[in-house]
Formats: structure tokens, sequence, C-alpha cells
């Protein structure tokens, strides 16, 4: 009786190990290339090429536990069920399964505590500095310059009263001149660039009009939009809005521990959620395709309501797509399936991998000098624009000629 009460425990056990190392090495089969393509969206600061190193590297050991537990592990449990140590071995796995539980809930706890918090712990201690909103999830802390040592060279993060990166405290923005408006994160704030070396700088310097950044560093295309949306009204005279957008801020747009947008436009507030599973997103880069085709869907209606809101107002609409060359293929189907099939008006600006911040990843200054140069092209195109000659000084923005302005190399260019 007890020999055969062995033997069914030997089968049961041998075959729960079985049919784990057989799911794992299943998972390294099914998770091949088309399978990443599909789950796995681009990152911002997570390459293509470090993305299949990192699904190399998981499905290699995907397939090596698999063998481990189909080769070494199930004999040897087997083995020890049948010499009367199940009951060891059931406690034993108890055991592991107990702690394992418990270290999910002492790595919560230490990611919920004050060193660990969310927004309020890293935009109000990261310039420039930014400081909780309900609506908005962050904003921009107001009125305030900020200076950040990077790269052995001070920059300076001036913002007026109304959250705008502006070039010096003596020049806010003013609602009642003509404006181009700019939105989206970092990029097109200008991290780690000074005011003169970034995208609406460099547009403002050509244009003599002024530029309105309204663009925050962390913002999603949801929340870009939710700022624009409450900013725009404001402005008597907006000119332009550039929005920018790359296939990397899908992946961004996904989440929902913060405010955001639906596919419907409507606002939600921020949903719970568990630390401990952030960390794995983050580590398996793992997401549903229902869930990346609801991100997709509400990228594209918030970008065509930028577009509908802009020629409301009698500005004209521009998202601005930089992208470093060359395209990644997965990058190139999303910016088709989110842009060129809605008919977004939209310029793809190539830019080279070396124009990027040392030790950083952003684009560089001549990074933004493109990138200006062709958004600079798009509009005076269209008739709404004109460069301003080469020295002159604005009386619209209050700028003054000064040695480094970019405008005549600017003028040269698209010229």
């Amino acid at each position: 009786m007890e020999i055969g009460s062995h033997r069914g425990s030997t089968r049961l056990v041998e075959t729960l190990i079985a049919c784990a190392g057989l799911a794992l090495l299943l998972f390294a089969w099914v998770a091949d290339k088309h399978w990443l393509d599909e789950h796995v969206l681009p990152h911002m600061f997570l390459t293509r090429s470090r993305q299949l190193v990192w699904w190399q590297v998981e499905r290699a050991s995907a397939i090596v536990l698999g063998l481990f537990l189909l080769l070494a592990v199930r004999p040897w449990a087997g083995r020890m069920v049948r010499s009367g140590r199940g009951r060891v071995i059931a406690l034993q796995a108890f055991l592991c399964f107990l702690a394992a539980l418990l270290s999910v809930a002492v790595s919560e706890s230490v990611l919920r505590a004050a060193p660990w918090r969310g927004v309020d712990r890293w935009a109000a201690s990261e310039e420039p500095l930014r400081q909780v909103d309900g609506h908005l999830g962050w904003i921009n802390k107001p009125a305030r310059t900020g200076v950040e040592d990077f790269g052995g060279r001070h920059i300076f993060y001036h913002f007026d009263a109304g959250g705008h990166r502006i070039p010096d405290p003596s020049t806010p923005v003013a609602y009642d001149r003509p404006a181009i408006l700019f939105t989206g994160e970092s990029i097109m704030a200008g991290f780690r660039l000074n005011w003169r070396e970034t995208l609406p700088g460099l547009v403002q310097a050509a244009t003599g009009v002024q530029s309105a950044n309204l663009a925050v560093n962390g913002y999603g295309t949801d929340q870009s939009y939710m700022r624009l949306a409450a900013e725009l009204p404001r402005y008597r005279e907006p000119r332009a809005v550039v929005a920018l957008f790359t296939p990397t801020l899908v992946e961004r747009n996904l989440e929902t521990d913060r405010p955001h947008l639906d596919s419907d436009l409507l606002w939600h507030p921020a949903t719970p959620y568990w630390r401990v599973l952030r960390v794995l997103k983050n580590a398996f880069l793992y997401r549903r395709r229902s869930t990346i085709e609801n991100g997709v869907a509400t990228t594209r209606a918030v970008l065509a309501a930028t577009v509908r809101d802009a020629r409301a107002r009698g500005a004209i609409p521009l998202i601005l797509v930089p992208s470093f060359s060359p395209e990644p293929e997965t990058e190139r189907r999303l910016r088709r399936h989110i842009l060129d099939e809605a008919g977004l008006p939209y310029v793809l600006v190539p830019l080279d991998p070396r124009w990027r911040i040392a030790g950083d990843g952003h684009p560089d200054a001549e990074a933004n000098r493109v990138m200006a140069e062709a958004v600079l092209a798009a509009l005076v195109h269209q008739g709404r624009l004109n460069l301003r000659p080469a020295g002159e000084h604005s009386q619209a923005t209050g700028a003054k000629r000064h040695d480094d302005d970019p405008t005549p190399v600017l003028s040269r260019r698209l010229g």
C-alpha cells in the first residue's frame, strides 16, 4: 500500500515539474521575434538592439531553466519521494513559496517608503523641478530659476508664473502677443540644454515670434494635450502649435498610475498599482496586445484632437517626429499606423545617432538645430511665418542679438 502511494506521489511530482519545464520551453519557442514585435514596444531609454539582447537573455534563461527542471530537478524529486522524503520536499517547497511571498511584501513596503515614492519625490528633486497636480499629474514648478550642473556646464531653467520655460526671468510669455506653442516632454522642454540651444529658443530667434513652451519632463502624449487644451484658449493669436511625438512615447502613454485620457478623450484619475509589478514590467517590458491597441488608439485620438484644436484657433498644427537614424522597423510601423493612417500632418526628422547629450541620451544642441530647421521649413512653407533678417532686434520677444544667435545659420540652411 505504501509502495503504491509512493509511486502515485512520484508520478504526480514528476508530472508537475515536467509541466513547469515544458511550459518554459514552450514559452521560449513561442516568444520569437514576431512575438517580441507584438508585445514589446519601442522604449525611449532602451534602444531596440538592447531590447533584443534582453529578449535573447530572457529566452535563453527560460530554455536553461526548463531543461534544468526536466533533466535534473524532476528525477531528483522522484528519487526523494520514492525514498519516503516526499514530505520534506513538500515542506521545503512551501517554505520557499512563503519566503517568495514575504519578499514581495517587503519589497512593496520598501518601494512605497518615502525615499522610493513616485512623482512627488523624483519630480521635486530633479531639475527642472516639478510639483504634483491633481489634473495633469505634475507640472513645472512656476516662477523660478533652476540650475543644473551637467557635463561640465551650467544649465539654467527659467520658468514664468504659467510654468513656461522662458529665456530669462525678464521675458515671461505674453498671452496677448502672437505665439508659437510647443507641447511635449523633456525633448521639447530642452532637457540639459540652455534656452538658446533648444528647439523653441531657436525658432523664436529665427522668427521673432515668441515661443510658448508648454512641455514638461516625463509627460505622456495625453498629458501634453491636456496642458495644451487648458492653455490654448488663453492666447489671443496662436500662430502655430508644434506637438512632439515619437513612437517611443507610446509605451509611456499606456501608464495608468497617473491621471490619463482614454481613446474617447475622457479623463481618468490615477489608478492604484503595485510597485513590484511596475519593476517587473520595466524588467520584462511585456504588454498585452489589447493594452497596446488601446494605447495606440488613445495616442491617435490625442494627436488628432491637438490638430483640431489648433486649427479651430487659426493656428498651423504640426507634429514633430524626431528619429535617430536609421529608424527601426517597429518605430516605422507605429508611426505609420498612428499618423499616416489618420492623415495627421507631421514632419519626420532623421537625426544622427551621435547627436545625443553625452552621458544622457537626449538630443543635443545640433539635433535641436536640425529639428528647428525642419519646423521652420514646414511653417514657412505654409505662409504663416517669415524668418527675420539676421541680426535684427526682435521687438516681439524682447530678445537681443547675441554672438551665438543661431538665426544666420538657420536662415542660410533654409534658404
